[in-house]
């Protein structure tokens, strides 16, 4: 996760921070995928740097804290945001970006690794009805929102869109975004669900951890006052109710 004026640190599913905190400063930062390169296991979170840059950061045991990468991508345009999606066997992960310059139109393209080296392969561009202020990739579809935030909650035959709307509302949609439902968050035996969400990340199933269900994370203040990014076990959507 990266916080505007605290940089970025990262976490695991018990909430323990993995190595130490680096001081770069984010506009954005999309989900990341894991690979190997020459023999050693790193994920990449595609993100955009506060002046709008398209930048790579890195995670693997063997650093201290985040790392920078330059990225393949041929963008010299201030990038607004961006999300990221499943490239199958096409590549590492796929991305779709936005730039300030034209808020409604998604770049989209491939990253992929060979031999250490990232390469970048244009797909096309996907004009939006609206400005965009996220996207996601959901059922096989980009969307484009105007919602502060987007995630995809994608579990079997479960495909959910959750966004927060301008008054920080969290709400959910089974048809990509045409109507929504507001959904409140019950606060847990020490923690309390954030008030004020500004940012959400979202997954429908997990390789390890004690999210049955998969995991909602929502990041915002809380009705203390206090910043907080908390675990959000959806359960009652993605899995079905034991029977009686």
């Amino acid at each position: 996760m990266a916080f505007q004026r605290g940089g970025l640190e990262f976490f695991d599913l018990e909430g323990e921070r993995i190595g130490q905190p680096a001081l770069f400063r984010l506009r954005a930062l999309a989900d990341g995928r894991s690979t190997t390169i020459a023999g050693t296991d790193v994920t990449l979170f595609p993100g955009v740097t506060d002046s709008g840059a398209l930048k790579g950061y890195i995670y693997s045991p063997g650093l201290m804290a985040p790392a920078q990468i330059d990225l393949p991508i041929p963008e010299d345009r201030s990038v607004a945001g961006l999300c990221t999606g499943d490239a199958g066997s096409q590549g590492l992960i796929r991305v779709a970006y936005w730039t300030v310059a034209n808020s409604m139109q998604l770049v989209t393209g491939i990253l992929s690794e060979s031999n250490g080296d990232l390469a970048w392969k244009p797909e096309a561009l996907t004009p939006a009805p609206m400005p965009i202020s996220s996207c996601v990739f959901a059922g096989g579809e980009l969307i484009a929102s105007a919602a502060a935030d987007s995630a995809p909650l994608t579990r079997g035959d479960i495909s959910a869109l959750l966004s927060l709307d301008e008054a920080s509302a969290l709400q959910i949609s089974t048809d990509y975004g045409l109507t929504n439902t507001e959904i409140s968050v019950r606060d847990g035996i020490t923690i309390d669900a954030p008030r004020n969400p500004t940012a959400l990340s979202a997954h429908g199933t997990l390789p390890a951890g004690g999210f049955p269900g998969g995991v909602v994370v929502v990041a915002g203040e809380t009705a203390g006052g206090e910043h907080q990014v908390v675990f959000i076990d959806p359960s009652s959507i993605t899995l079905e109710p034991a029977g009686d």
